[in-house]
């Protein structure tokens, strides 16, 4: 009988995906080995990426945090830094972390610790420029429970925390991420009685309403009053700080102009006292040194005199009067904590700009002292102070001019006839505006120079070092 044969299913070769190139040199299906058998540990891997992979795609980064950035945003420009070339490819991959923080800091947050030291400091540079998202970095980069393998917080030593008060961090908060406070108890013979360690978690306010954000960091979980108040029987308790980035270099605290608030000079007095050996430090866009930001405008009555005076040591009228003894105060006492300091950045803070020269009259103090009694000691403490940076930070807008506003108007209402008046008060008042601004900004300079002036005349009578300040382009008046 013939044999019955049963038709079989064509199957069709499906085509290469890889690219035509790649394919003709791969060797030749006779030359080929059978593939090894894939173990229990690469099927688990390729489970892992699997994963990784679809989650990934299940939770793409939301429209808000992939916006473009204005290219108007200032810069980066502490020491020490090392930037990749605006054209590579690391650039535009940091640019796109720091862009969707927010997504990578949820995502990716078991990985950021295994960054290399020099990354994650260049990481920090990019955040301050293009991170809009209120949560912390350095807790992430450098968490204190990181195995010894990745704990490399002796390696860091530039900290570019622009932009982060008043955003993800305030001034108490960067004090814990910055140092350590342990509590040390040694034996007390003299005295048997019960001796009682106070140990607060926060610094006094700067003001009564102060908003205390000492709770907000709180990971251990403690009651407040376990945590402020300790007993102790027959010991004396002791606090010492251990510096979490102990060579740290050149730190930024440059801050928004939207978050003046944020700035404690107290505070910064505190962190200045631990950190002398800073050699860079950028306070742009800081407010006026006080330690009553909100009492300018406070007045109390001595009943004594029956008159009333200023609460504060500075008042909205302190430029007006050209009396700057607070904040001259101020910088002389930081003066004096930062003594390594070779670069300072002042930019944006014009309006004070007159008290690094301020000096007393003399007949307010019965004898002639020069601004180096009262202000700070630039051949004392910042003698070796070779840069400061007195940029104005800021430049007015001009107002667009009457054709193009006619052209705008025109625009939007199609077939209205638009008629300009012969006076445009609106206009009138932006020309105004601009005008003041622009010769506020020349004032500015001039302070700035004359700062300069000072500065080197008083370094060559004591027979110091040169210093280069750097006041920016000077402005032009003229149309």
């Amino acid at each position: 009988m013939p044999k019955k044969y049963h038709q079989k299913s064509l199957l069709t070769k499906p085509q290469p995906s890889s690219p035509p190139s790649l394919s003709s040199s791969r060797p030749s299906p006779s030359h080929q080995t059978e593939p090894s058998p894939r173990s229990v540990n690469d099927l688990i891997r390729e489970s892992r990426r699997t994963q990784l992979r679809n989650e990934a795609q299940r939770n793409p980064p939301t429209p808000s945090l992939i916006t473009s950035v204005p290219p108007s945003v200032r810069t980066s420009n502490l020491p020490g830094g090392s930037f990749p070339p605006s054209t590579s490819l690391q650039h535009l991959i940091l640019t796109k972390i720091a862009s969707q923080w927010a997504w990578h800091a949820e995502n990716d947050a078991d990985w950021l610790y295994t960054l290399p030291s020099n990354l994650k400091q260049t990481l920090l540079s990019y955040l301050s420029v293009y991170n809009e998202a209120p949560i912390n970095p350095l807790r992430l980069l450098f968490p204190e429970d990181a195995t010894p393998e990745y704990n490399d917080r002796d390696e860091v030593h530039r900290l570019d925390m622009g932009n982060a008060l008043g955003l993800w961090t305030s001034m108490k908060g960067l004090e814990r991420d910055l140092f350590t406070k342990n509590l040390l108890s040694s034996n007390n013979n003299n005295n048997p009685e019960i001796s009682q360690a106070k140990i607060t978690s926060s610094e006094t306010p700067d003001h009564w309403d102060a908003d205390d954000d000492s709770d907000n960091d709180n990971d251990n979980g403690e009651d407040s009053a376990a945590t402020s108040y300790r007993y102790e029987l027959g010991t004396v308790s002791t606090l010492k700080t251990r510096h979490n980035f102990a060579n740290l270099k050149h730190l930024s605290l440059a801050i928004s102009p939207f978050n003046v608030k944020a700035a404690s000079w107290a505070s910064l007095l505190t962190v200045a006292g631990e950190l002398g050996t800073l050699t860079s430090l950028s306070l742009a866009y800081w407010p006026q040194p006080t330690f009553t930001p909100n009492a300018a405008s406070t007045r109390i009555t001595v009943r004594a005199f029956g008159q009333s005076v200023v609460y504060g040591g500075s008042n909205m009228y302190t430029a007006h009067d050209d009396d700057w003894r607070e904040a001259a105060g101020i910088l002389r006492t930081l003066s004096r904590s930062l003594y390594c300091l070779r670069w300072l950045d002042l930019t944006g803070c014009g309006d004070w700009y007159a008290a690094l020269l301020w000096s007393p009259q003399p007949m307010a103090l019965g004898s002639e002292l020069s601004a180096e009694n009262i202000g700070p000691e630039w051949n004392g403490g910042w003698r070796g102070l070779e840069e400061l940076v007195l940029r104005a930070g800021w430049k007015p807008v001009s107002p667009p001019s009457l054709s193009s506003t006619a052209v705008a108007a025109a625009v939007a209402g199609s077939s209205v006839t638009v008629v300009e008046p012969a006076w445009n008060v609106e206009h009138e008042r932006m020309v105004y505006r601009y005008n003041q601004e622009r010769q506020r900004l020349s004032d500015i300079h001039t302070r700035a120079r004359e700062v300069a002036n000072h500065l080197r005349r008083i370094r060559k009578a004591a027979g110091g070092r040169w210093i280069e300040v750097d006041c920016g382009d000077a402005p032009t008046l003229s149309d």
